[in-house]
């Protein structure tokens, strides 16, 4: 045997027969807490370190505060309503890119349920993001062997025009165009961006400048029918178009516009 390991062993029994204390070094391998930690200090502190403390409360209810990588998760996508307490939780690192539209607790517009969350929010169905945005709104209708539903957005504010037309019965929408609508004959078949807010209305002159087409759109266009028929006499819309030239994005958001010739 080793004479230094001896006489350090030696020591250690005298003095704990003598009441005194021993202190143990990390990865002494003293009992129960060897090297591999197992069953030991070092086994807690990577439990802890990798996300096994208890987790956050949040809401207003609970006073918690999420940290800039988490968002608060009710439970039944409540949105804190009713002084429901939520958790907070890792925000999602990639999205998938489907597009079918989800209205987040900050009654903002999202594709989905990973988009609002990676922004730090959560969604339900119970929040309207049916909020009128910026610009002045307008509707006309008029029926044919393929009836037609235009959707003028003024914005006096850029001096812009967003135009949305919509036709039915219509089999399918433009590649990229990814709209629910109501009834499901309709379908939304191109939005338009053009410059001059003044023309931005049934019956006016056309908007002046060259339309810029969409080349994608997302969210929901439902309409108010007069009697069961096919005949519009309001709508309400939530779309995120996308354009090739800058502003890059045109959002229509508004509830319980009036179309023109849509009702007697």
């Amino acid at each position: 045997m080793n004479h230094r390991l001896l006489g350090s062993v030696v020591s250690v029994l005298l003095l704990a027969a003598c009441g005194g204390s021993v202190d143990t070094p990390p990865g002494s391998g003293g009992a129960g807490g060897g090297d591999d930690g197992a069953g030991g200090d070092g086994a807690a502190t990577s439990a802890t370190s990798a996300g096994g403390g208890a987790p956050v409360a949040c809401g207003a209810r609970s006073g918690g505060i999420c940290s800039g990588e988490e968002f608060c998760d009710f439970p039944d996508d409540s949105c804190g309503t009713f002084d429901t307490v939520g958790q907070c939780s890792a925000r999602p690192e990639v999205c998938p890119a489907d597009c079918p539209g989800v209205c987040g607790c900050d009654g903002q517009f999202y594709c989905n349920a990973c988009s609002a969350q990676q922004a730090g929010v959560d969604v339900s169905e119970a929040t309207s993001c049916l909020k009128p945005v910026g610009g002045d709104y307008a509707a006309t209708y008029w029926a044919g062997g393929l009836d037609h539903l235009v959707v003028y957005k003024a914005e006096p504010e850029t001096d812009a025009c967003v135009t949305l037309y919509a036709d039915a019965p219509a089999e399918s929408a433009p590649e990229g165009f990814d709209v629910a609508t109501l009834p499901d004959t309709w379908v939304v078949t191109r939005i338009e961006k053009t410059s001059g807010a003044a023309g931005c209305a049934p019956g006016a002159s056309k908007p002046a400048g060259e339309a810029v087409r969409a080349t994608g759109a997302a969210g929901s266009l439902s309409m108010d029918l007069s009697g069961g028929t096919s005949m519009p006499c309001t709508l309400d819309v939530d779309i995120t178009a996308t354009f090739p030239t800058e502003p890059a994005t045109a959002l229509l958001r508004a509830t319980g516009v009036a179309v023109d010739n849509g009702c007697l």
